[in-house]
């Protein structure tokens, strides 16, 4: 009778745990669990980690180690009893393996003399196995020592540290679950936003997914606009700008040639044609940065000649100046670029070190494909942010410099460059770094 309530204990616990891993299927099911919030998505999942957890524990608290063991071994014991049987019609001795034994009522030893018909499990001194049954009317004893389930020992033993181990793969397989469920919707939301992939997913799903992409593409369509107006203004504004530009560079040119060469108005008529040359090369700039930087043309560009033009231009801004200005660029050196742009940068920073620097240096390097533009002067003021360079700051007074370098900033972003600013008190130094075709 015990043997059979073991059996049926154990059977209802395996019951348990079949029952158990069926419904955790169906909360898994997929259709369903991905029609929830992730808040109940994690909720679920760790309500059914606990579920486990409390199942296993229950399991194994309600389930006897001994009971185990006398189970198996007396199964194991009484599938032996037919061929002990056999040999004892047939008059044979049994053959046993080393550790068992065989008495009858007359050669069993006096301490086993007092169980009865069953199985027995003695532990002392030692562990044995005492099998009691009866054949031909006369009891017989089957006695074994417990080497030969010394590994049956150990699993029973063991059992417990195997049911932890259950409940933490049971806890990272749940995790992975979750994270599955809940991590890689977000992963490829970013993903599509980074590629700026074009209707983002997830935006007709209800749960937090569904208003994180919603979010992410009216955020994107409103940054779309606003860039597309800044290029239509930037664009309407240059092409508006360049014909009253050419007019006045019209009418001064007028002047110059009209002018005697010794009147006084002479260099202010220059400098107004200088003025209004640059302006239009600055329009020109505006113009390609308000394009798309995939679409900008670009040839192959010499660096020498463009420098050497510029610094030409920046000679005005080192009249009656103890200022050097040295270029120590390779003649043959070019880069695949668009030149208008390229003329751009060179020229707002070289006029800006001329301009700003009294006495010293100015020197134009390269390095590699790194363009280096340096002087002696002040440096830059504290209010400029050297590593945005923003056109505006609240409570800071601005000369027009920090204009100057945002542009610059653009361009060199649009051509695909980079450039980095160290500015000291003793001076400033621009290293542009340039990308071979």
């Amino acid at each position: 009778m015990e043997l059979v309530g073991a059996y049926l204990k154990l059977k209802s616990h395996n019951q348990i745990i079949y029952y158990f891993f069926k419904i955790g299927n169906v909360i898994r099911m997929k259709s369903t669990f991905l029609k929830m919030s992730l808040q109940k998505r994690i909720t679920v999942s760790f309500v059914l980690l606990m579920i486990g957890v409390m199942t296993l524990i229950i399991v194994a608290e309600q389930v006897e180690y001994d009971e185990i063991r006398a189970h198996i071994v007396s199964k194991n014991m009484y599938r032996k009893v037919p061929d002990l049987q056999s040999d004892l019609t047939k008059g044979i001795k049994p053959d046993l393996p080393e550790g068992t034994y065989l008495y009858n009522e007359q050669t069993v030893p006096a301490p086993l003399r007092k169980y009865t018909e069953n199985y027995h499990y003695l532990n002392n001194p030692i562990d044995h196995h005492l099998l009691v049954f009866k054949f031909n009317d006369q009891l017989y004893y089957l006695f074994q020592d417990g080497k030969k389930y010394k590994l049956l020992e150990f699993l029973i033993d063991i059992f417990a540290p195997l049911i932890i181990l259950l409940c933490i793969l049971c806890a990272f397989w749940i995790g992975r679950l979750t994270s599955a469920h809940v991590i890689n919707p977000i992963e490829r939301l970013a993903d599509a936003v980074q590629k700026k992939q074009k209707p983002l997913p997830y935006q007709d799903e209800t749960d937090e997914i569904g208003i994180l992409a919603r979010a992410f593409a009216q955020h994107s369509n409103e940054l779309e606009q606003f860039l597309q107006r800044e290029r239509f203004f930037v664009g309407d504004a240059s092409h508006e700008l360049r014909t009253p530009l050419a007019i006045i560079s019209g009418a001064a040119e007028t002047i110059v040639y009209q002018l005697p060469a010794d009147s006084h108005l002479k260099s202010s008529a220059e400098r107004i044609v200088k003025t209004t040359q640059e302006m239009q090369q600055q329009l020109s700039c505006l113009l390609l940065l308000s394009r798309d930087p995939q679409t900008l043309s670009q040839t192959q560009v010499f660096l020498y000649p463009i420098l050497e033009e510029c610094i030409v231009r920046c000679e005005p801004w080192l009249d009656k100046k103890s200022v050097s200005l040295v270029l120590d660029v390779p003649k043959d050196t070019s880069i695949l670029t668009n030149p208008e742009l390229a003329r751009s940068v060179f020229w707002n920073l070289l006029r800006n070190a001329c301009q700003y620097t009294d006495q010293g240096e100015v020197r134009i390097s390269l390095h590699d494909m790194t363009l280096i533009i340096s002087d002696t002067g002040p440096g830059l003021p504290l209010n400029i942010d050297t590593q945005n360079f923003k056109r505006f700051s609240h409570k800071t007074q601005h000369n027009g410099e920090g204009l100057g370098l945002s542009i610059v900033q653009r361009i060199v972003e649009h051509l695909g460059w980079h450039m980095d600013v160290e500015s000291l008190e003793t001076g400033c130094r621009f290293s542009i770094e340039m990308y071979r075709s």
